[in-house]
């Protein structure tokens, strides 16, 4: 997947950020990892740099865990990015009780589970775990769209699924789930033209409603036709039926595999979350 990936450990105990850094870098060698021990030194990282995920302590010698994530959202490069708070002790604030903006912290990690659990956490986050292979189910009946995409994924090392017809990817897509009760493709990708029983809005309808694949379980990439002059997209259309972005084609590689590295974000940060 393109861009350098990094992650930001803020951490004001020397040996804490020296195993939490050994440990990641073992496991994830093209992370790029930048371990800070107070907010000055983290505040100079997250304005020159964009991270995937920033890991904080609430006591930090030179300010409040708090107070440096409100700085850290005032940030252009950073203001969405995804803000743990590693602490032994629960603070209503993690609740949003006493925070202005509620979202500020993503997730609280207690410290009592150890160095291992936030590891783990952290890296199914990223979705950089070794038992997490990116897996998508692509359906395209056009041999050229599929020629296309397919050589785009090829060259990033992707795996996928390829079917022609939405019912053998539907039956896949049940195969999967009575093996392990969970979904194991990370993204879908579908054409909007299949065939003329089943089009590719019906397809999200039924892997959304009879599935019972939502949003977070199975994201949904839409591949559709670049509307004409007097022409506008069917954005009621197309979210109405349960995708979660969409491409006009022809496609193109980096825009491609950019919506597919968010996209599988969304089901890792949701793993993450909902273990």
């Amino acid at each position: 997947m393109p861009a350098k990936r990094r992650l930001l450990l803020i951490d004001s105990s020397d040996s804490a950020r020296t195993i939490l850094f050994k440990e990641i870098s073992s496991r994830a060698p093209d992370l790029d990892i930048i371990a800070c021990g107070t907010g000055k030194e983290a505040m100079t990282a997250v304005k020159r740099y964009e991270f995937e995920i920033i890991t904080t302590g609430i006591t930090l010698p030179d300010t409040d865990g708090y107070q440096l994530i409100e700085e850290i959202r005032q940030t252009p490069k950073n203001k969405d990015t995804a803000i743990f708070v590693v602490s032994g002790d629960t603070d209503t604030r993690v609740m949003g009780a006493g925070m202005e903006d509620t979202d500020a912290v993503t997730a609280y990690f207690d410290k009592a589970e150890g160095h291992r659990s936030l590891v783990n956490f952290i890296l199914n986050f990223l979705g950089t775990h070794n038992e997490l292979p990116i897996k998508i189910l692509y359906v395209d009946k056009s041999a050229t769209s599929t020629a296309i995409t397919t050589g785009i994924l090829d060259k990033s090392g992707i795996a996928y699924i390829h079917f022609r017809d939405a019912a053998e990817a539907l039956e896949c897509l049940k195969q999967d789930l009575a093996a392990d009760a969970n979904c194991s493709f990370d993204v879908m990708i579908t054409d909007l033209m299949l065939t003329s029983k089943t089009n590719g809005y019906e397809l999200i309808q039924s892997i959304r409603n009879e599935l019972g694949l939502d949003y977070l379980t199975l994201p949904i990439l839409l591949m559709t036709i670049e509307p004409g002059e007097d022409e506008r997209t069917d954005f009621t259309a197309i979210f109405g039926a349960g995708t979660n972005d969409f491409i006009t084609k022809p496609v193109d590689e980096d825009d491609l595999l950019a919506r597919l590295q968010t996209l599988v974000n969304i089901k890792r940060q949701s793993e993450a979350l909902n273990p």
